[in-house]
Parts: structure tokens; sequence; C-alpha cells
């Protein structure tokens, strides 16, 4: 019996690390633009992989995250790298950033 709950423990515990990815990425922002929508930034290093497919590698801060968009102008205008945490890809079509860690 323990046999086989150890071995049920295994194969949920291997399942999960199956269906996770990462969603940040750490780099420096190269390039920002700004929209309607809120701040839009690029990565040196890409986008991480729950955002594969976002325009032109652009990622958005939504305007309502006033201090992430402030850090990440800080970042930049510094050139500070960052580590990004994502959302995937949103209803605009770009990866949608939840988090903007400075890595220094």
């Amino acid at each position: 019996m323990k046999k086989i709950l150890i071995m049920c423990l295994f194969i949920t515990l291997c399942s999960l690390n199956l269906f996770s990815g990462p969603h940040y990425l750490y780099g420096n922002i190269t390039r920002i633009t700004s929209t309607k929508e809120g701040l839009m930034i690029q990565l040196d290093t890409g986008v991480p992989d729950n955002c594969t497919g976002s325009y032109y590698n652009w990622l958005l801060i939504r305007q309502e995250y006033k201090v992430m968009v402030e850090v990440a102008l800080l970042a930049w205008k510094q050139k500070i790298p960052v580590i990004v945490y994502c959302d995937g890809i949103g209803y605009s079509g770009f990866g949608e950033i939840n988090q903007v860690d400075p890595a220094d």
C-alpha cells in the first residue's frame, strides 16, 4: 500500500511539472512605447514562454498598475535589469505583465 501511495504521489508531482511553464524572464528593457492601454516594453532576452506569439515581442503593463509602470520606466532609464512575471497573452494580443522586479 505504501508503494502505491508513493507511486501516485510521484506521478502527480511529475504531471504538475509537465503543465507548468516559465512565466517569468530576466533581461534589460531595450524599448518602450505607450498606448491607451498602458506601457509596453521589450526585453533584450525576448518574452517568457507563456507569452510566445506576442506581437513583435512587446509586453504590456496595464495603465492601472501605476507603480509597475514607474518601476519599469526607472529600470529602463537607469539600465537596471529586471525580472518580469507574466499572465500570458491577453485579449490585446500582447503578453501581459503582472509583476516587475528590479534584479539589482
